[in-house]
């Protein structure tokens, strides 16, 4: 499965992983050329495929982790699916699972098995809570370690009620964190010719997404102050905006575009740290100034003295956006199963396109025959452990 000039083609992956963060790992090894094979159990699949809203054997969620990968569907609770998997992880550089602890044991894929009889392989793991310690075998998922790490608590409403960042930021960030590891661990492999045991967790990466505002709250008592007054989000005629006119430079520009040059001389607003004391007062006298105009009207208006501003957009607002166009941040690809959909450009990676072996996500079970033909089996052999029950072969 060879794509020219892509810096992973040669390397093969096995991916036992399932839901976001492992997948997501995984496929962007694969964009990067990559040969990914995605163990899925038979019947349901991996569990992305049922996240959220589904079409056929997909959802939003399943196609963007698992593009660029092939899909074998195995039932692995059987001897002869798990000896297939045992024989893929004999030959694959990296292998990736997300099973809770000591789950994948019981089919002689832990670390130690895969590594008797690939003794430098690349083992990533990935867990909700860690491998070892009072939770370590207790299910996690990005909405459970948004609450758990503290994610919910410095993200709160008008109300001051703790809430959830509505999408799965934690687990994508592990599945970046992963990838980083897993790619660092390559160059070692090949500067070095030893493989790495990699054991990461939710907890970790959503720790580490957060090392700034933890130590923040760490170095003020708990209770960290903002970064700086008046930075927030305003109603407008219209809408919403961000603001942040935090310096004293920008800080006195606003002040003169709104007609309030006393606040320049007033004490309380007289240099950063004064204005973060007395933030409440300071917003209370913005916002309703900020609903008597249009969000267009304040970008022109700030854009004239240098504001740092955003309108609050939807991603519909974004699709017609001038400079995600102009920079080609979001490319329109047809999915043989959603139809036309959105897709981000990623660094370093090729864009997305239509027709891409790249860009494809793969139905279920769609690979199955052609990698067990390639590992030696017949026809009638395949057909066998299709009617068994052992793999799965899709059938468009």
């Amino acid at each position: 499965m060879a794509h020219d000039g892509l810096p992973f083609e040669g390397v093969r992956v096995l991916d036992l992983s399932q839901g976001v963060a492992g997948p997501y790992c995984a496929m962007h090894l694969a964009r990067n050329g990559a040969d990914v094979i995605k163990v899925e159990p038979t019947g349901t699949g991996c569990w992305s495929r049922q996240l959220g809203k589904s079409t056929g054997d997909h959802t939003a969620h399943s196609v963007v982790v698992n593009r660029a990968k092939r899909s074998l569907a195995v039932n692995l609770k059987t001897a002869e699916g798990a000896a297939i998997v045992q024989r893929l992880a004999k030959d694959c550089d990296i292998f990736i699972q997300n099973y809770r602890v000591g789950k994948i044991d019981q089919f002689a894929l832990d670390y130690e098995s895969v590594k008797k009889n690939n003794p430098n392989v690349i083992y990533v793991t990935i867990s909700g809570f860690g491998q070892t310690g009072p939770l370590f075998d207790q299910p996690a998922t990005d909405s459970v370690m948004q609450a758990y790490t503290g994610m919910m608590s410095i993200n709160r409403g008008p109300t001051g009620v703790p809430q959830r960042i509505n999408l799965l930021a934690i687990d994508f960030s592990t599945g970046l964190y992963a990838f980083q590891a897993a790619s660092a661990a390559l160059y070692k492999k090949a500067m070095k010719g030893v493989g790495s045991y990699i054991a990461t967790s939710l907890l970790e990466s959503a720790l580490a997404f957060q090392e700034g505002a933890m130590m923040e709250s760490f170095l003020q008592g708990g209770a960290a102050e903002p970064i700086g007054m008046p930075v927030g989000t305003f109603k407008t005629k219209d809408g919403y905006m961000s603001v942040n006119a935090r310096r004293d430079e920008h800080f006195r520009r606003l002040a003169k575009l709104l007609g309030k040059d006393e606040w320049i001389d007033d004490p309380r607003y007289a240099d950063a740290r004064s204005r973060v004391k007395h933030g409440n007062d300071l917003m209370t006298f913005l916002r309703p100034i900020f609903e008597t105009k249009t969000s267009d009207e304040w970008m022109q208006l700030l854009s004239g003295i240098d504001i740092l501003k955003a309108k609050v957009n939807t991603f519909d607002d974004l699709f017609d956006d001038a400079q995600v166009k102009a920079i080609d941040a979001v490319r329109w690809v047809e999915n043989d199963t959603l139809g036309r959909v959105p897709m981000s450009t990623i660094c370093g990676q090729r864009p997305p396109a239509t027709g891409d072996p790249l860009t494809h996500s793969p139905h279920l079970g769609e690979h199955t025959r052609e990698i067990l033909t390639e590992m030696g089996f017949g026809a009638a052999d395949i057909d066998r452990l299709t009617t068994s029950g052992v793999v799965d072969c899709y059938r468009a």
